[in-house]
């Protein structure tokens, strides 16, 4: 029986040897890859997701703003303004939103 057990050790220990040899082999070409992808232009690599919209209670959400406090800074040219969304909707481009959340965090003093 202890040649058996010798037997499966062993197969075990080969099999963990070609799995570790795999993924050393899948890291080399993974590497190489990369190495490729960086001498590309950097418009072709560089991907600038598209903007979303955003309804009132994420714009709520995101800048601690009540709703009529956003629309009080709308008024006064503070906030970004809302585009029309639909025939009774509107949102804010999400760049204009955290735009303004970057300008505030900037401004602020620590």
């Amino acid at each position: 029986m202890r040649s058996h057990t010798e037997s499966s050790e062993r197969s075990a220990a080969e099999h963990a040897a070609q799995r570790t040899l795999q993924a050393a082999l899948l890291l080399q070409e993974a590497l190489a890859l990369l190495r490729t992808e960086s001498t590309l232009p950097v418009a072709r690599t560089t991907n600038i997701p598209p903007d979303r919209l955003l309804r009132l209670p994420e714009v709520e959400r995101l800048t601690g703003l009540s709703r009529s406090a956003i629309y009080e800074q709308m008024r006064r040219g503070i906030f970004p303004r809302s585009v029309k969304a639909g025939q009774r909707t509107a949102a804010w481009p999400e760049s204009a939103v955290q735009s303004w959340i970057a300008q505030r965090m900037n401004g602020r003093t620590i």
